[in-house]
């Protein structure tokens, strides 16, 4: 039997949220590219069609329940994509409570379609053994950038052979040829041939659509279960309309897919008897609360599935469930496996972890971290030690598990930074100059993935020679993996300080929606509130720069925040972060950071005008201001005057602070 196209192509199901489409699946909107691509695709699905009618002509052994392994491959951007275990176990349970059909709503299916209701006798379960013979949780993590716009293109950057595990790539967002832009694809599955690489085969599915609890909480999610059918080689309900498309007699043709929850609907009558649209099923499109039903010829074409060798027939065999430890007695190497619970933390405070390891029996575990020299501060055996970490600093921690069968190590290198206790006192005033390479003893990046953005450029600066340049060109539109964060400094009353920064920036494209946060912490970082979240449009300039931005002096803006206004009171040690989400814009400049106590006049001056360099060490130019200016130091006192013209050569000063006071407004000058 041959399939046209056109039976597989898409079928968009209407539900707007916030303005956007949501699609539950797009298996079939998949399936059509690759015929797009591959013609032969068609002859592949045809082939699977009629071995599929050989075995069901054969008939199915009764009552064997399959088990099939499965790792899921957690690809995450920030650490709102790495879900839990627990989240996993949520759907997972889920899952095989629907193909068992001990869901507890079973009860909802309409006494119409009790008759036809089916255990598909299929169970899934988390790998224990990975393909080179490493213990395993059947869980992988990976940091990818492809999450955020996921296709088949994230599977070659992590997979396990598919003739032996079920692949589920867990994502934040999907993005498919075929798919109206800005739609929301909630998951996506390929269907079985003979010979299906990795690279196309498996489940791709948004981590919020995952299980019931997480980042998915407050709905029985179906998607997995749904695109699981597809996975055994099922169709949509209402695949090719009300011709049959879905080759199962027992469900009731539907002309499209379905939403909600509409007990009440018939749209098909060619049928006989003429039944009602069988919505609580899988594979239609209704509400994941409607779902809860396969059919016994749903589970008919499954079981020729995993009958077939070709197809998924050795997910399910004996030596296959014993090479992947879902049986027998399990053999395997260990694996060592970690996060920390903080990547920063100030001196004195406790360094945990989160322990990813898989092992067998009872393995000696041996935590190292080490200096920037190299120099070892800690060494323990403890599973789950919490290590107080004394001096401010780098450290580099690492991993190493002994057990009966290997040993294995993880090492983070430089993955912790630990800043003072207590915060440090600059007088009057702290100004954050990006004269230094990160870190310093002023700034500190924290870097998710261990990959950081941050860097100094002495490309472009406001003042000095250098500013901190964050490598958003770099980046696709997401969210944040590295801040950039000052202090702690110390502040006799943190009520009436005012924070001002400068910044450049610009977009690549008109539609770009990069954000700056900037947070504040009294804690050293175990807490942070938002002082600002400072859209594109304010951040940079007009206009779009498709190449590796660099401002020029003009470009520079400043934005002061008053950080009275957070109810910050007394005296405290605050850090300050900076955080860019990446909206697909392009690089931003900061310098010139100030923390000041509020003072008696405005100091914002027009971003025309600035001090060239600053700091400095003598012959310093002031540019954009006209008429007189007047030099004061920090106590007020007038210490030099003289007229510009656009430009002003600066007098020699001691070292020092100073203000100029120009007709446009104040400006900090810092001599060396």
């Amino acid at each position: 039997m041959r399939f046209s196209a056109l039976l597989f192509s898409g079928l968009l199901f209407g539900l707007t949220a916030q303005g956007q489409t949501i699609q539950r699946c797009a298996a079939d909107e998949v399936y059509a590219h690759e015929v797009a691509n591959d013609p032969q695709r068609e002859a592949f699905r045809a082939e699977t069609e009629a071995e599929m009618q050989r075995l069901q002509l054969l008939g199915m052994p009764e009552s064997v329940v399959h088990q099939i392994p499965v790792v899921f491959h957690v690809m995450f951007y920030d650490q709102g994509d790495n879900i839990s275990e627990a989240q996993i176990l949520s759907a997972l349970q889920i899952l095989n409570e629907d193909m068992r059909r001990v869901n507890p709503d079973t009860g909802n299916l309409r006494a119409l379609f009790k008759g036809v209701a089916a255990d598909m006798e299929v169970e899934f379960v988390l790998a224990k053994k990975g393909p080179n013979g490493e213990c395993t949780n059947g869980i992988n993590r990976q940091w990818s950038p492809n999450s955020l716009s996921a296709n088949n293109a994230i599977k070659p950057e992590l997979n396990w052979p598919n003739t032996k595990y079920l692949n589920i790539w867990v994502v934040r967002n999907i993005e498919l040829a075929g798919i109206t832009p800005g739609s929301i694809v909630l998951g996506y599955s390929a269907f079985p041939y003979s010979g299906i690489p990795v690279t196309q085969d498996g489940i791709v599915i948004r981590h919020d659509h995952l299980g019931n609890i997480g980042t998915a909480a407050g709905t029985r999610h179906r998607t997995l279960t749904h695109e699981v059918g597809h996975y055994l080689n099922l169709y949509h309900t209402f695949q090719n309309g009300c011709g049959f498309g879905d080759q199962c007699a027992d469900t009731p043709p539907v002309v499209s897919a379905s939403s909600g929850c509409n007990i009440n609907q018939n749209t098909c009558t060619i049928d006989s008897p003429d039944l009602l649209d069988m919505v609580e099923n899988y594979m239609d499109y209704t509400d994941d609360a409607c779902m809860n039903t396969f059919t016994l010829d749903q589970k008919t074409r499954a079981k020729a599935v995993l009958n077939a060798p070709l197809l998924r027939g050795n997910l399910t065999t004996a030596a296959n469930l014993l090479a992947t430890g879902v049986s027998g007695t399990l053999s395997c190497s260990p694996v060592a496996d970690f996060e920390l619970t903080r990547s920063l933390l100030c001196a004195g405070d406790a360094l945990t972890f989160e322990d990813h390891s898989a092992y067998l029996g009872n393995p000696i575990y041996h935590w190292n971290v080490l200096d920037a020299n190299n120099q070892v501060v800690h060494h323990t055996t403890t599973q789950n030690p919490s290590l107080v970490m004394a001096n401010p600093g780098q450290y580099t921690v690492s991993l190493t598990i002994q057990a009966s069968n290997g040993s294995n190590t993880m090492n983070k290198p430089l993955a912790l930074t630990v800043r003072p206790a207590t915060g440090t006192t600059y007088s009057p005033w702290f100004i954050g100059t990006m004269e230094a390479p990160l870190p310093n003893a002023d700034w500190t990046t924290t870097s998710f993935a261990d990959s950081s953005y941050w860097r100094r450029s002495t490309a472009a600066s406001k003042q000095g020679v250098a500013s901190y340049l964050f490598q958003n060109y770099k980046l696709p539109a997401g969210g944040e993996v590295s801040s950039l964060i000052a202090g702690p400094i110390a502040f006799a009353n943190t009520g009436t300080l005012n924070l001002r920064f400068a910044h450049a920036f610009v977009r690549r494209a008109a539609s770009n929606n990069d954000q700056l946060k900037v947070f504040v912490s009294s804690d050293c970082g175990a807490t942070w509130q938002l002082a600002r979240l400072i859209p594109a449009f304010q951040l940079g300039i007009n206009g779009a720069v498709t190449t590796p931005y660099v401002p020029v002096p003009a470009d520079w803006k400043y934005t002061s925040i008053n950080l009275a206004s957070l109810g910050l009171q007394g005296a405290g040690d605050l850090m300050i972060r900076f955080s860019m989400v990446s909206g697909g814009g392009n690089n931003l400049y900061l310098d010139d950071v100030q923390l000041t106590t509020t003072l008696g006049e405005d100091e914002l001056a027009a971003p025309s005008m600035w001090v060239q360099p600053n700091p400095s060490r003598g012959g310093a130019t002031l540019v954009g201001a006209e008429g007189r200016v007047r030099i004061t130091d920090l106590s007020g006192r007038v210490v030099a005057e003289l007229t510009a013209n656009g430009e002003a050569v600066l007098p020699e000063l001691s070292t020092g602070t100073y203000m100029l006071h120009t007709a446009a407004g104040v400006l900090r000058w810092m001599v060396l």
